[in-house]
């Protein structure tokens, strides 16, 4: 990825730097006093079920923004065809403020790739409020598995075919195996899709399959439970210090998935100002970061005004692996 995106933990001291440091790009974010307040109750649509890694973060968050806009922040769980049902219904839903999505990169990013004739908006398309998290995955087999070590699990499987789960097509964990392939294209998988991730985990430490990518808040939850071979990050975790990233052993993979507040298009720029405020000082608050680390998410650097090309970018990036793994649903 342009190391222009990467992670770090920031303070809420530097947050606010690199947002001063752009305030041309954000006209009076800073200093104006908000020129928009919601009338009523704020619906953040959560294209996921409830109790999964999204709507965790969605749930952590929100409080704060809500606090922050004099309205509470109601969280509104729209599952279905990975995400994309719940996105559709953002991208159509009036540009008042008053609907937002919690968006993630797979279907933003990915998804559209994936399955064209199910997705009903374009991910530019939608005013970008701002970037808030990233989350990695790490490469995991049940604890007894015999491969010792990343090695031994790339010779396993350039020596016979082995099962990986994920949850479902153009799902992140997919793409974090596809990734890994395409820098080993001599490995033999055997892709078996799940309902979502907690389904991936649980199938992943009963040995119903050899590998999986389980992302970090997982990961880590279930430590005790799970062989950890390597996170497919830019860097490693500091919740799991002692496991390697895949570019430390040779292989540069980078399938973090993001997650950011988007408004319907042509949501008013003094609503989306406003919106930015709030969301800005909630994800740049340290006990927020805390929070955020505990559970496995890593806090991003990128200023507000830089998020539409942020997502851009991702597009574009993981347009070109589901090309490449020709992966393409049609119905």
């Amino acid at each position: 990825m342009n190391t222009d995106f990467q992670n770090h933990f920031l303070t809420r001291r530097s947050m606010l730097a690199v947002l001063g440091a752009n305030a041309a790009g954000l006209p009076g974010l800073l200093y104006a006093q908000p020129t928009w307040t919601p009338s009523a109750p704020v619906k953040m649509v959560v294209p996921y079920s409830a109790g999964g890694g999204t709507d965790v973060l969605a749930r952590l968050i929100s409080t704060q923004i809500g606090n922050g806009l004099g309205q509470a922040i109601v969280i509104d769980n729209k599952p279905g065809a990975n995400g994309i049902l719940g996105t559709n219904h953002v991208y159509a839903a009036p540009a008042d403020g008053q609907t937002l999505l919690f968006a993630a990169a797979d279907f933003i990013s990915v998804a559209p790739h994936v399955y064209s004739k199910v997705v009903k908006f374009q991910p530019d398309g939608f005013a970008p409020v701002a970037l808030i998290a990233k989350m990695g995955f790490v490469l995991a087999s049940k604890v007894d598995n015999d491969a010792k070590d990343l090695a031994e699990v790339i010779e396993q499987a350039k020596a016979k075919e082995v099962t990986y789960a994920h949850w479902g097509p153009g799902s992140t964990s997919q793409m974090a195996m596809e990734l890994l392939k395409s820098k080993v294209p001599s490995m033999r998988l055997l892709a078996v899709p799940y309902g979502g991730a907690a389904p991936v985990l649980n199938a992943v430490m009963a040995g119903e399959v050899q590998y999986g990518f389980i992302p970090t808040p997982l990961a880590i939850a279930s430590r005790s439970k799970l062989k950890l071979y390597a996170l497919a990050s830019p860097q490693r975790f500091a919740g799991i210090r002692d496991v390697p990233t895949l570019a430390e052993k040779g292989y540069a993979v980078d399938a973090d998935t993001w997650f950011g507040v988007l408004a319907p298009p042509k949501t008013p720029q003094n609503v989306i100002e406003t919106l930015q405020a709030q969301v800005v000082n909630a994800a740049a608050d340290p006990s927020m970061h805390a929070r955020m680390a505990e559970r496995g998410y890593t806090a991003t650097n990128v200023a507000p005004k830089d998020f539409g090309h942020f997502i851009k970018s991702e597009y574009e990036r993981w347009g070109t692996v589901v090309r490449s793994a020709n992966i393409r649903v049609e119905d």
